[in-house]
């Protein structure tokens, strides 16, 4: 580090943020312990250290850092969040609330930063009534935050409240236009709420490399190919596909078949012969695979079972841990006690084609 012995201690926190923020967690844990054995008392650099981390996932290490600094200034925000989340990625939860009701009786409430960094810490462990309460206060603290209004949106989503979150999502975009993830929800929103061409409006206003979500990426597709009247052949989908092929990584079995199946509801050609056998379950348009017989609802989910990454589960099981899947990728409610309920409300959340 050359001559970084004479650095101050707000040095090489500087130092440390610039390495967190490329990703270099190991170089900015470094920087960190040599100003820290330099200036031990400096309380910045032990909390840059709790949080650095926490992004490392060592979240005993994390709370000991953020626990000195607490030795040092018992009543310092920023660790008592810190030490909070650690809490919670522990499974402790009741002590971590206990860290962010202290921040609270300190009078930080009305703090933007601080609010927010609760609220998502508690949404990352899907805690998503007790992180609204926090993301109320940042809203609170500042209405023209369009961190906070998304945040909010996020939050009544997860709850199953679409209205507010529709609500939140376009006072967001007011604020900030360019919240593509908040955009991106908000025209998925419009879609299963049966307004294509609002969710159209939206979704075309993202620029590709921004669409995260395949699933955004393929309703974006046929949304274009219905109001643009594209045959599947259209070079003007190119982007798109090739957009569609860089998110289609590595899925489990699970996963390829739902968003296979999906993918041809889309009219977009399935990637994999799997996949194409699958869909003649559902009764779709491919030609049929030798010997291929159509099945009841249950034939059709043991079939789906069997093709999953743990075969030998149940059906029940499998149509528990698949509900799971299909609400967090698109906060919809599946039944997951019934094939038949199971399979047709799946093809209403747009995650699968049934053409009977």
């Amino acid at each position: 580090m050359g001559g970084s012995r004479f650095w101050s201690a707000e040095e090489y926190d500087r130092q440390a943020q610039r390495l967190y923020e490329a990703g270099d967690y190991d170089g900015a844990l470094e920087t960190l312990r040599r100003g820290a054995a330099l200036y031990p008392d400096a309380t910045e650099l032990l909390v840059s250290i709790g949080y650095t981390y926490l992004a490392r996932e060592e979240y005993v290490w994390a709370g000991r850092a953020f626990g000195q600094v607490l030795e040092l200034e018992p009543d310092h925000e920023d660790a008592l969040v810190g030490l909070g989340e650690s809490r919670l990625k522990l499974g402790e939860r009741a002590r971590g609330f206990q860290c962010f009701e202290r921040v609270l009786d300190l009078g930080f409430g009305a703090d933007l930063d601080l609010m927010l960094s609760i609220g998502r810490a508690l949404f990352r462990e899907g805690l998503w009534e007790q992180s609204e309460r926090f993301f109320r206060r940042a809203v609170a603290a500042d209405e023209e935050s369009g961190d906070a209004a998304a945040d909010l949106a996020y939050a009544m989503h997860r709850q199953g409240d679409g209205v507010e979150a529709r609500m939140w999502l376009e006072r967001c975009l007011v604020l900030d236009p360019d919240n593509h993830d908040a955009r991106a929800l908000l025209a998925n929103l419009f879609y299963e709420g049966g307004e294509p061409e609002e969710a159209l409006e939206h979704l075309d206003r993202i620029p590709l490399e921004d669409l995260w979500d395949p699933v955004s990426v393929w309703r974006l597709v046929e949304l274009v190919r219905a109001y643009r009247q594209m045959t599947d052949g259209a070079r003007e989908l190119d982007p798109y596909l090739t957009r569609l092929d860089q998110l289609f990584v590595d899925p489990t079995p699970e996963e390829r078949i739902l968003l296979e199946v999906e993918m041809e509801a889309a009219g977009l050609q399935a990637p994999s012969a799997g996949a194409r056998d699958q869909l003649d379950l559902f009764g779709g348009d491919a030609e049929p695979a030798p010997g291929a017989q159509r099945m009841d609802w249950t034939g059709i989910v043991r079939a789906m079972c069997e093709s999953s990454a743990n075969p030998g589960q149940s059906i029940e099981e499998f149509m528990r841990e698949t509900a799971r899947r299909v609400r967090d990728m698109t906060g919809i409610e599946i039944p997951d006690d019934d094939p038949e309920a199971f399979l047709k409300a799946s093809a209403r959340a747009g995650v699968l084609h049934i053409d009977r």
